[in-house]
C-alpha cells in the first residue's frame, strides 16, 4: 500500500510565511481561496507566503482561524506584540525608566498623543512604530 501526501513535512525554519504555506497546502486550499476566505487580494496572500510583507496581526488571526490552527504558528515579534496585553507592557516598561508618557515617546521619536492612545489601549501601534520602540526600548519585545 502506498500513501500519497499532498504536503510536504513541516517546514524546517519555523517562520510565519513558512507556517502559514505549509498549513494552506495542508488543507488543500489554494493561495486564491485562501485569500478570498480571508477577505485579501490573491497577491497579498502570495507576497506574505514569498516572504516579502510580514503578515499583519488582524490578517494572520483570521488566517488562523480559516485554518484552524493555533494562531501563534502565524506570529512573528510584532504580532506576538499587538497579541500580548501591549498597552500594559508599554506602560510597565515605562515606569520601569521612571518616565512619563511624553518623554518616553519622544525619547523613541514618536508623537506623545499616539503614543499615549497606545498606552490607553484607544488605538494600536504600527508595525513601523513597533520597530521605533524596539530600537529604544528592547525590552518591550515580547
Amino acid at each position: 500500500m502506498h500513501l500519497k501526501f499532498c504536503f510536504g513535512s513541516i517546514p524546517n525554519e519555523l517562520t510565519p510565511t513558512a507556517m502559514l504555506r505549509y498549513y494552506r497546502q495542508r488543507k488543500r486550499l489554494t493561495t486564491q481561496q485562501l485569500a478570498e476566505s480571508a477577505g485579501i487580494v490573491h497577491a497579498t496572500l502570495l507576497m506574505y507566503e514569498r516572504e516579502q510583507f510580514p503578515i499583519p496581526y488582524q490578517t494572520a488571526v483570521a488566517f488562523a482561524d480559516i485554518l484552524e490552527i493555533d494562531r501563534n504558528l502565524l506570529f512573528d515579534d510584532f504580532a506576538q506584540f499587538m497579541d500580548y496585553s501591549y498597552n500594559y507592557k508599554l506602560r510597565e516598561v515605562r515606569k520601569t525608566y521612571g518616565l512619563n508618557q511624553a518623554v518616553f515617546a519622544e525619547k523613541a521619536g514618536i508623537s506623545w498623543s499616539i503614543y499615549s492612545k497606545w498606552e490607553g489601549g484607544s488605538q494600536q501601534s504600527s508595525r513601523k512604530i513597533y520597530q521605533q520602540l524596539i530600537a529604544t526600548y528592547p525590552e518591550i519585545n515580547i
